[in-house]
C-alpha cells in the first residue's frame, strides 16, 4: 500500500484493525511498522490508532507518514487526559469524513492541530507568539510547550474559584440556603446564579437554558 491519501491512511487503519501484518507500507511490513506503534496491534477503531500513533514515543520511527501523528512527548505530558481525549476524538472524526482522494497534508503538524483545538475548545482564547511554518521544529514544539503551559495556569484561578463556590454551597452555604421559603427568594437566587455563568455555556448548554426558562415561567413571585 501506498500511503498518499486519505483513503490510504484508512486502508492502513483498516488493515491494522484487522491485523493483516502482511501488508506493507511502500517498501516497510505492516507488522514493522505496529511494532514502532505500542498499542497499535489492538486497535480495533480509528481512535484507537489515532491514539496509538499519537502517544508513539518522540524516540521511535516508522519512516512513514505515520509519523507525523505523533506528538511531543513533554506536550503530551501538560495536556490533561480529557482534553487530550477530546481532541483525539475530534481528529479521528476529521480523518474518518475526509474523501478518500484528499491527499494527505506533507506539512501535518499534530503539535499545531492540538494547539488549534485548545484554542477553538476554550472560549476562543488565543495561543499566540506560534509561527508554525517559519521555525524550525525543536523551536516551535519549545514555544508550544511553554503557551501550553501559560494556558493551564490562566485556566486554573477559574476553576478554584467554581471550586470555592461548590465548598461553600455544600458547607456553610447550606443553612443560607435552607431559609429560602417563598418563590421571589429563590427566583432571586438562581437568576444570580444564571447571570454569573459563562456567556457561551450559559447560551448553549441545555441545562442552564433551562434553569433561564424555569427562571423565566415557573416561578410565580
Amino acid at each position: 500500500m501506498e500511503l498518499n491519501t486519505y483513503g490510504d491512511l484508512k486502508k492502513v487503519i483498516k488493515a491494522i484493525s484487522t491485523k493483516q501484518k502482511g501488508e506493507k507500507i511502500g517498501d516497510v511490513a505492516l507488522g514493522t511498522v505496529m511494532g514502532f506503534i505500542p498499542g497499535a496491534e489492538v486497535a480495533k477503531t480509528t481512535f484507537d490508532f489515532i491514539k496509538a500513533a499519537f502517544k508513539k514515543p518522540d524516540t521511535k520511527k516508522t519512516k512513514t507518514w505515520l509519523d507525523k501523528l505523533d506528538i511531543d512527548d513533554e506536550m503530551s505530558s501538560i495536556v490533561d487526559d480529557t482534553v487530550e481525549n477530546g481532541f483525539l476524538q475530534m481528529l479521528s472524526k476529521t480523518i474518518e469524513a475526509e474523501s478518500d482522494t484528499k491527499p494527505l497534508e506533507q506539512d501535518f503538524n499534530m503539535n499545531a492541530k492540538m494547539v488549534n483545538h485548545l484554542k477553538t475548545k476554550y472560549s476562543g482564547r488565543s495561543i499566540s507568539g506560534i509561527q508554525e511554518n517559519k521555525m524550525k521544529n525543536e523551536t516551535l514544539k519549545q514555544l508550544i510547550k511553554e503557551e501550553i503551559k501559560n494556558f493551564l495556569k490562566e485556566e486554573a484561578p477559574a476553576k478554584a474559584e467554581v471550586i470555592k463556590i461548590q465548598k461553600f454551597l455544600e458547607g456553610p452555604g447550606k443553612m443560607p440556603l435552607s431559609q429560602i421559603n417563598n418563590p421571589i427568594e429563590l427566583k432571586n437566587i438562581l437568576t444570580l446564579i444564571w447571570n454569573g455563568m459563562n456567556d457561551s455555556f450559559r447560551t448553549n448548554n441545555p441545562v442552564a437554558v433551562s434553569l433561564k426558562r424555569i427562571v423565566d415561567t415557573k416561578i410565580k413571585g
